[in-house]
């Protein structure tokens, strides 16, 4: 061991003679408190530039390993396992059989809760495996990211003296979960017991007798017996870090993880005891193990402190713990709870305990911990051993850029593009100009070529080219055949409005124009939203009125903001008008941050779906008076589900004088095929939209009807909304019955989260002949598909057919 190059067990013993000649030489008193606002720049380096510091012996001694494991292979993995130790291998590989025998010799009571770890392990870990991701980003171009598993990884478990057979069930568990093909482990010979036993519960394909930074050089290049790996992952010693780091370039890995570290937040109502002895947990790791208190009251400090001073001494492992407290721990004392999570955004630590009066507030301002325990019930040694998160995380303030070990880190991903022809014409648009301005002509050649542009007849067809805006453009397609049963277009399976149909009975085939603008539905309108028919203006459905809108407001290259995803017309209509479309996130709660609000606000023209389609989510009315007062433009309230959700923003949207709102008469009232819509707002705002969409654009039959329906038919349509959202929470109450995700919604649909691809859902009950409408890779969502409520009993024959299918796409 002259060259320092030692594994895990010969370091391990160093460690604690050095710790005990340590703690014999100097004085063990309380740990001193200090305020945090009193911290020196060399105190504060102490403390935030940890593990972090190169250690040049370390390095010439991994750099010497490595090379020589790349030259000899096996016979320098035995030579160093004779020499750092002392033991001969015959094999490197160990048997299956061994494993096995170490299982049933355990103690029967640690095999359960080893079995029980590596369950909680997979729960975790399955509900955050990656699932593929498939896009359309435009019109005719689809985008898609495919999670691929690793072929073979390595996972390292610290050995020697010290066994952890936790690490294995870290590293190998989430390796299966994500598809991993082979799981080889590595550990220092002697291999413990409880290192086999784990290998064996939690499913690796091979484990191997070997340690230290030979370990990561045999798994990084291969060797006759070690298999060369895709990714090394799990814990070790200074010198496994170091071999990791300087065969990054050669193999995956991890992130950086050295000694243990824990900060711990707590104000005035939190108990001593219980943070010392936290800290005492992680201290006994390790004597480079890191424990600190910020706290934000000096008593609680103090006893804290004391309660360390009297601990301390009497721990099984009290060199290592005292030298721990002493080389890397601290206790101080913030002013405020901001000043204490200011500082811990610093320290960026492996485990950030919060112990304050609001933890989940406190939480929502940590961004850089790489795991978080909220409350003095959720110990963090729950985390290390049986949660089910991964104990695998950066130390060394590295958590500001690094995540702990999950399943991301056993894939790769691969993405694919998809362009039709109409896709093309727009892409070469785009990159004909910049492949030119960067002196790549045959970028821009190619590019042209595939949007038609050259050589390959497409587009002959246009003798006079379209404007930019229509090139490549592909027509909307809802994706709907003829089904007996269609569930995906919201209309009202009721039937119509009663009146509406007494309207048109005896009517003669019309002969005349109707009025220009419909003046008898603009004056029932007005009478129904007691608004002056200037105020009214209508269309044929209400996308007719959001497309004259947009063209009547926006100059060619003005912006349209809509909180994403909506309703797909707000961006076909904007790029139809040569408008710029600015998708904004938001949750399927309808929730929107301020950011969100301050981009939407900036745009020329904001379009809201309120409720949402297609989540049928209801944006806080709060958060859309805030939008009204900020916007800077038009703002398009569209309530086409407005009667479902039971109110209207007609009173913001005209004291703003800046918002119209938008109804249609497709959804409640029954009248689809009459393609009814309005739209109420300012007069001025009306007014040119009125311009912009022109006269006759609703014939005289649609109008009598929908006048009709407006102003005799609101009883009928009252009753057939209380019976669909009656029916819309039943419906959700039974999806979620069968394992679905249902969100909650304001509207006459169900939006639903589906296991796998929501695409062969819909097939699957297209062929029992159902229509849905299905959504891949829906933002904030995932896969899913939208079903229109109706009467119960057509929800039944739904719901039979739905368990068809899930049981066909689940086999």
């Amino acid at each position: 061991m002259t060259d320092g190059a030692m594994t895990d067990g010969a370091r391990s013993d160093a460690a604690r003679s050095a710790a005990a000649r340590s703690a014999a030489s100097s004085s063990d008193a309380a740990m001193d408190v200090r305020r945090l606002a009193d911290l020196g720049a060399a105190d504060r380096d102490r403390l935030l530039v940890r593990g972090r510091m190169g250690d040049p012996e370390v390095e010439r001694a991994v750099a010497g390993i490595v090379a020589s494991v790349r030259a000899d292979g096996d016979a320098a993995l035995r030579e160093q396992a004779a020499r750092f130790d002392g033991v001969t291998l015959d094999a490197l590989e160990v048997p299956r059989s061994d494993w096995d025998r170490a299982l049933e010799g355990i103690d029967p009571g640690l095999r359960g809760a080893m079995e029980e770890a590596a369950r909680s392990i997979r729960r975790f870990h399955a509900a955050q495996a990656p699932r593929p991701v498939v896009f359309d980003a435009a019109p005719g171009l689809r985008l898609g990211r495919r999670p691929d598993p690793l072929r073979r990884v390595g996972v390292y478990a610290p050995g020697g003296r010290a066994a952890y057979p936790s690490s294995v069930l870290m590293g190998v568990v989430p390796a299966r979960v994500a598809g991993v093909d082979e799981v080889v482990v590595c550990s220092p010979a002697p291999v413990s017991p409880l290192v086999m036993a784990a290998c064996a519960v939690a499913g690796a394909d091979r484990l191997f007798a070997i340690g230290g930074a030979g370990a990561v050089a045999a798994l990084a290049y291969g060797t006759a017996s070690v298999p060369a790996v895709d990714r090394i992952v799990g814990p070790g010693n200074a010198y496994v870090t170091e071999a990791k780091r300087q065969l990054s370039a050669v193999v995956g890995i991890d992130s950086p993880a050295g000694p243990s570290e824990l900060l711990v937040v707590a104000d005035a109502g939190a108990d001593p005891v219980a943070i010392a002895m936290e800290m005492l947990a992680q201290a006994e790791h390790d004597p480079d193990a890191a424990a600190v208190l910020v706290a934000t009251d000096d008593a609680v400090a103090r006893a804290t402190a004391a309660e360390l001073a009297r601990r301390a001494p009497a721990e099984p492992r009290a060199a290592i713990v005292q030298a721990s407290l002493r080389t890397a721990g601290a206790i101080l004392v913030a002013d405020t709870l901001e000043d204490a999570l200011a500082f811990a955004e610093d320290y960026a630590p492996e485990h950030l305990l919060l112990l304050v009066d609001d933890n989940r507030a406190a939480l929502d301002r940590v961004r850089c911990a790489g795991t978080v325990f909220l409350g003095p019930r959720t110990s963090v040694a729950f985390g290390d051993y049986a949660t089910g998160a991964n104990h695998v995380l950066p130390t060394g303030g590295l958590a500001r850029s690094y995540s702990g070990l999950s399943t991301d880190d056993f894939v790769r991903w691969t993405t694919w593009q998809e362009a039709d022809a109409g896709a093309a014409a727009t892409l070469a648009a785009t990159v004909g100009p910049f492949a030119d301005a960067e002196g790549l002509p045959a970028h821009a050649a190619t590019a042209r070529r595939a949007g038609g542009a050259e050589g390959d007849g497409a587009g002959e067809d246009a003798i006079v080219p379209p404007r930019a805006p229509y090139r490549g453009m592909t027509a909307y397609d809802p994706a709907r055949r003829p089904l007996a049963l269609e569930l995906s277009a919201n209309t009202n399976l009721w039937g119509a409005c009663p009146a509406a149909l007494d309207a048109l009975r005896g009517q003669a085939a019309p002969t005349d124009y109707p009025t220009p603008y419909a003046d008898g539905l603009k004056a029932a309108v007005a009478e129904v939203w007691d608004v002056a028919p200037s105020q009214v203006v209508t269309g044929c459905g209400s996308d007719d009125l959001i497309d004259s809108a947009i063209r009547a407001f926006c100059d060619p290259g003005a912006s349209v903001a809509y909180p994403a995803p909506t309703f797909p017309m707000a961006e076909i209509f904007s790029r139809m008008n040569d408008a710029r479309p600015v998708p904004v996130p938001m949750g399927p709660d309808g929730a929107l941050d301020d950011e969100a609000l301050a981009t939407l606000a900036a745009a020329d023209v904001v379009y809201l779906c309120r409720p949402n389609n297609p989540t049928g989510a209801l944006i806080p009315r709060d958060r859309v008076v805030a939008l009204l007062e900020r916007a800077r433009g038009l703002v398009l309230i569209d309530e086409a589900y407005g009667e479902y959700a039971g109110e209207s923003l007609l009173g913001a949207a005209l004291d703003s004088g800046r918002a119209v709102v938008l109804r249609t008469m497709s959804k409640a009232y029954g009248l689809a095929g009459l393609r009814v819509g309005y739209a109420l707002g300012p007069a001025p705002l009306v007014r040119a939209i009125e311009l912009s969409r022109g006269p006759y654009k609703v014939g005289g039959l649609a109008e009598r009807a929908a006048a009709a329906a407006l102003t005799d038919g609101w009883a009928w349509v009252q009753d057939i909304v209380d019976r669909t959202v009656s029916n819309r929470g039943r419906l959700a109450r039974e999806l979620d019955r069968r394992g679905l995700r249902t969100y909650e919604g304001a509207a006459n649909f169900v939006l639903v989260g589906v296991p796998g691809d929501a695409m062969a859902l819909k097939a699957g009950l297209a062929e029992r002949g159902i229509g849905v409408r299905a959504f891949a890779g829906l933002d904030g969502v995932g896969e899913a598909v939208r079903v229109t409520v109706g009467p119960w009993p057509v929800m039944e024959r739904l719901l039979a057919a739905l368990d068809e299918v899930l049981e066909e796409v689940t086999r």
